[in-house]
């Protein structure tokens, strides 16, 4: 009794099937990955999203700040395991064990973008972005002492004229606006605090409470066709290892403050 309704029912599903292949033919294609699940895209280096700031190493470690200032403590440091062409997990060293949070990596008009839960979305940028410190690194100079400022954290003062006082001395700097302040390794030499001036040339210029400034070396020129190779002066070599001894000359001496011992 069944292999009438049966066979209708077969019938009729064979009458249907050009109709929905022909329906198929003409269907949009799946829109195509943003990533190719074959070929990864490296993410090794700086990103930012205006905000926070990211740096992944390529021996797998990371930091993230909570601004552009790189030379701030990081809120988190950790390492970064890529486990999918499409994300990857950041696992912080400072909390629970098994804890980590998923960054996925998405297009935006063709530029790659990384997306953490919480925060605005990460683009990749060939240096950090440009902060005030950047424009106290390096060497500087005044009439009788010299200071280096190292991208590390550390710095190098040392004198340069046979003058009364102490020679050299090294530590540590941290900036706040546009000043910088060297914490030396010794309890015995106080702190010094130089703010940063720009001049109407746009070059920069150290300026301790006392009104003394310390500028960049000189460099000289290329030479000349024919000319003797000319030997510019170089950045101050590094001091020997930091003693104890009296306050620097850049700024008068003062009592350091509480908690810097």
């Amino acid at each position: 009794m069944m292999a009438g309704p049966l066979r209708l029912a077969i019938l009729a599903a064979l009458a249907l099937a050009p109709c929905v292949a022909a329906q198929n033919s003409g269907k949009t294609p799946d829109r195509p990955l943003d990533f190719d699940p074959v070929k990864w895209e490296r993410i090794e280096g700086w990103w930012t999203n205006g905000t926070e700031l990211l740096r992944l190493e390529p021996n797998g470690a990371y930091r993230l700040w909570v601004s552009n200032d790189r030379f701030k403590r990081p809120i988190e440091v950790g390492a970064w395991r890529r486990t999918n062409y499409a994300f990857f997990d950041l696992e912080p060293y400072r909390a629970k064990p098994g804890t980590r949070h998923r960054v996925n990596l998405q297009k935006d008009g063709g530029v790659t973008e990384l997306q953490r839960e919480g925060m605005a979305e990460f683009r990749s940028v060939p240096v950090p972005p440009h902060i005030p410190a950047d424009d106290m690194l390096g060497a500087w100079i005044a009439p009788t002492e010299e200071l280096l400022v190292l991208e590390n954290g550390r710095y190098e003062w040392r004198r340069t004229a046979p003058t009364p006082g102490i020679s050299e001395h090294g530590g540590q700097w941290i900036t706040e606006g546009d000043s910088i302040m060297l914490v030396p390794d010794s309890d015995a030499v106080a702190n010094v605090t130089l703010r940063s001036l720009k001049g109407s040339d746009g070059t920069f210029s150290l300026e301790g409470p006392g009104g003394g400034r310390m500028t960049r070396p000189p460099t000289a020129p290329a030479p000349g066709p024919g000319s003797e190779p000319r030997t510019a002066p170089g950045t101050p070599a590094a001091p020997p290892a930091p003693k104890d001894r009296a306050p620097a000359s850049v700024t008068p001496p003062q009592a350091k403050p509480p908690g810097n011992g």
